[in-house]
């Protein structure tokens, strides 16, 4: 995504952090064929976003970690598991956590996509919620580990545990971490099933984004009272657009690269 919170020292302007950096030019190379041109005589093609399945998988293993929570300590009393029931517990989340991190590098890439085939408003609107399951379920863990640490410090006897058991304050970071991950998913659900269904064209093939773009410095300077808000969207907007043309523009040099030299080699005469 594009990064509007850095701002130049000496000139106070935008710079582009883009989260994608990590990913390899040859991956966007290969991404050419299926990209979405801003202009063409071709039909501009809807390309959906592949996330929904991976969403619901990660609402169902999000519950099925807080069933587990409570029917662990149930059937592993006294070690019958091979392990202490709290610890086996933070095991499996410590397990999830590896799987939630494999869901959120989907996410990446296939939103990485997506903004590829022009649909910036998209990207933007679902950029915090994508990310949010991930830093839960971190959060989750650094707080299981403290909990944890006091449980042991604290918890010796179940006299000096108050009213619950030990197992019973980890099955609270659980449910807590569940239910404010579900609350995001579903959130991330519903915004992706509503943006499949709807078979919009990109945003940069749209007149009134490109009117938007063209008009938004002006707008943005006018004489008189301007919420920051408004300001920041402005920017985020043109940030956005600009990255993307010059995506665009990139991407379209190099086909044309690879066009010439193909039809240099076909008009070579053979010996």
């Amino acid at each position: 995504m594009v990064s509007l919170s850095e701002t130049s020292r000496h000139s106070g302007g935008y710079f582009f952090n883009d989260e994608q950096n990590s990913i390899q030019t040859s991956d966007t190379e290969e991404l050419l064929r299926d990209h979405v041109g801003l202009t063409g005589d071709g039909e501009i093609v809807f390309r959906k976003i592949n996330t929904l399945w991976a969403i619901i998988c990660q609402i169902l293993l999000s519950i099925a970690l807080l069933t587990g929570s409570f029917i662990i300590p149930v059937f592993c009393l006294q070690n019958k598991c091979g392990a202490d029931d709290i610890a086996l517990v933070i095991y499996i989340h410590g397990a999830f956590w590896f799987i939630f991190l494999a869901f959120d590098r989907y996410y990446r890439q296939q939103h990485y996509v997506n903004r590829l085939n022009g649909y910036l408003e998209f990207y933007r609107r679902t950029k915090n919620i994508r990310r949010m399951p991930f830093l839960i379920t971190s959060g989750g863990n650094a707080l299981l580990l403290i909990v944890t640490r006091i449980l042991e410090e604290y918890c010796h006897t179940p006299d000096k545990c108050y009213i619950l058991k030990k197992e019973n304050y980890i099955q609270i970071v659980v449910a807590m971490e569940t239910a404010i991950m579900l609350i995001f998913l579903i959130m991330y659900l519903a915004r992706t099933y509503k943006f499949n269904r709807c078979q919009a064209h990109p945003d940069v093939s749209q007149d009134e984004m490109l009117n938007s773009f063209v008009h938004s410095q002006s707008q943005a300077s006018d004489i008189g009272f301007r919420d920051e808000n408004y300001v920041d969207q402005v920017l985020e907007k043109q940030a956005d657009m600009i990255r993307y043309l010059k995506q665009h523009n990139s991407q379209l040099g190099k086909r044309i690269l690879a066009l010439t030299a193909q039809n240099n080699s076909l008009n070579e005469p053979r010996s």
